[in-house]
């Protein structure tokens, strides 16, 4: 072969190759083209402006994007005002600034900061437009605590888009002086609620843009936020701003908001202690006080709560569902079994005391008078591993129970209503506090470690894994269908039934009687 036919075959070898090669990237080209047209975005267009999110494994989030103007200077005790828009990309990676609060012996995030109204959009790789849309309210008796301290992903991985949310905590929010009421109308005490009626109304505006439903909006909260939930159910200015409803360890029967008067009082008061005692120049004084003065001040009070009386929140909650001033929506409403083994421990541990035998008759006489005697013989030690865990069942049924058949019984009426109960030994016990001597079971807040992955609590064991996926399951299927079961095998709450959630399963119990309620109600007659 001759050197010319070998060089013009190594050519056409050459050419052939190169035809080749660019095939071969032509085809990854279209394959990472159709790729990326399946590939959910995380640049998405609000009403606001363009925001650049991030995403990991199978979420999508998109972090500190504002939903109200800074509630600062003169709009400090003010309504939440509109956001301002923005011009370009907006880049939602990091979380915005807690609200102000201080320091608690419970989870929350000290913080000085009062532009802090934010919140976290969490949402599937799924290109989809129906996902049902859930807004969490986080607890900490609306005076600590803020929306960076809970992931949902586990939610999230279930199909639904997950919002959480900063609200204003403590006097921030809930501070009813005269001083700042509008017009001798008693519009103080409500801001923080008022904060979420504005980030619901964001998110209904918005949730296309994540893939969400706009019009299959769930609203849940677990303690103060659950009492939030309460307070959105009956507010008339909260109507139209969602579609369902979860109120987790928040009875909406229980006294939980001081009324108009006792909040007057509580921050009269406080607001003398802060050197604001001229009633005529109150305003002005406590408009210009600073945020660590403020946060300081409630360290005596522990929590700061709204107050009903306004137009945000005109009736106490457990008036309102039992004359039914409600916004008759599909409602999730539970408590945990063992809700007050989380006081009695604290006590324990704060205390370092470790409650004894003799102590037990003593502590029910204090709280219960006259009836003690027969408390202690419904109620005995001998059914119990120690006195504190004694007390805690005693002080659980007579109020968190008893709270909670009365708000079934009053809402049951009003549209479809289910109740629960989540039972557990072993829960996971808080990262940052000291614990008891002895295992506590399904106590106040733990829920919240089934439903979020969240530093607040230790990681959660094999053991009790179970139940995490099963209230996973329930809450978002609750979300998508109004059936927390979503096959109709959870009944609506009926007489005195009660679905109770355990790793090993759900089941169907008789509440009254695990409780004890016939007894209490003997003790009201």
């Amino acid at each position: 072969m001759s050197a010319k036919t070998r060089t013009t075959r190594f050519a056409v070898g050459l050419a052939a190759l190169g035809l080749a090669t660019a095939s071969i990237a032509s085809g990854f080209a279209a394959a990472n083209a159709e790729g990326d047209r399946h590939r959910p975005p995380t640049r998405v267009d609000t009403s606001l402006g363009t925001l650049q999110g991030s995403a990991e494994g199978a979420v999508r989030s998109w972090l500190g994007v504002p939903y109200a103007a800074p509630p600062v200077d003169e709009l400090r005790w003010e309504s939440p005002q509109p956001a301002e828009a923005w011009k370009g990309v907006r880049e939602a990676t990091e979380f915005g600034s807690a609200c102000a609060q201080g320091e608690a012996p419970m989870p929350g995030v000290p913080s000085e900061e009062e532009d802090c109204l934010y919140l976290n959009v969490y949402a599937p790789n799924e290109n989809r437009g129906d996902l049902p849309v859930m807004v969490w309210f986080h607890g900490g008796g609306n005076s600590y605590g803020a929306a960076e301290q809970y992931d949902p992903s586990r939610l999230v991985e279930e199909g639904a888009v997950v919002v959480t949310v900063n609200y204003r905590q403590g006097l921030f929010a809930n501070m009813a002086h005269p001083a700042l009421d509008e017009g001798g109308a008693t519009t103080s005490g409500n801001w923080g609620l008022e904060d979420q009626q504005a980030a619901m109304a964001w998110v209904r505006e918005n949730a296309e843009a994540f893939g969400g439903d706009e019009s299959n909006l769930t609203i849940f909260g677990e303690s103060g936020g659950g009492y939030d939930v309460c307070a959105h159910l009956t507010s008339p200015s909260s109507a139209g701003l969602f579609d369902k409803a979860i109120m987790q360890s928040a009875p909406c029967a229980s006294t939980w908001a001081p009324t108009r008067i006792e909040g007057q009082d509580r921050d009269i008061a406080v607001a003398e202690q802060l050197g604001c005692t001229d009633r005529d120049e109150a305003e002005a004084c406590l408009r210009a006080l600073d945020t660590t003065a403020i946060n300081e001040s409630i360290l005596g009070l522990y929590e700061v709560q709204p107050v009903d009386g306004g137009p945000v929140m005109p009736l106490a909650t457990a008036e309102a569902i039992e004359t039914g001033h409600v916004n008759e929506v599909p409602i999730l409403v539970g408590i945990n079994r063992d809700e007050q083994q989380l006081m009695t421990a604290g006590i324990e541990v704060l205390t370092g005391h470790e409650m004894t035998a003799e102590e037990y008759l003593p502590a029910l006489e204090a709280e219960f008078g006259d009836a003690a005697a027969a408390i202690e013989a419904r109620y005995p030690l001998s059914d119990y591993e120690n006195p504190a865990k004694a007390l805690a069942a005693v002080q659980t049924d007579a109020v968190w129970a008893a709270d909670l058949a009365a708000t079934v019984d009053a809402l049951g009426d009003r549209g479809p209503t289910f109740a629960y109960e989540m039972s557990v030994s072993g829960a996971p016990y808080f990262s940052f506090f000291e614990a008891p001597d002895w295992e506590l079971d399904a106590f106040h807040m733990a829920d919240v470690a089934f439903l979020f992955d969240t530093t607040i609590f230790e990681e959660r064991s094999p053991e009790v894994e179970p139940l995490a996926d099963l209230m996973t399951d329930a809450w978002t299927d609750f979300a998508r269908t109004g059936d927390p079961d979503g096959r109709g095998r959870w009944a609506e709450a009926e007489g005195d039934l009660v679905r109770q959630l355990t790793p090993e399963g759900a089941r169907t119990v008789d509440f009254a009687e695990g409780h004890h309620l016939e007894f209490w109600s003997s003790l009201e007659g």
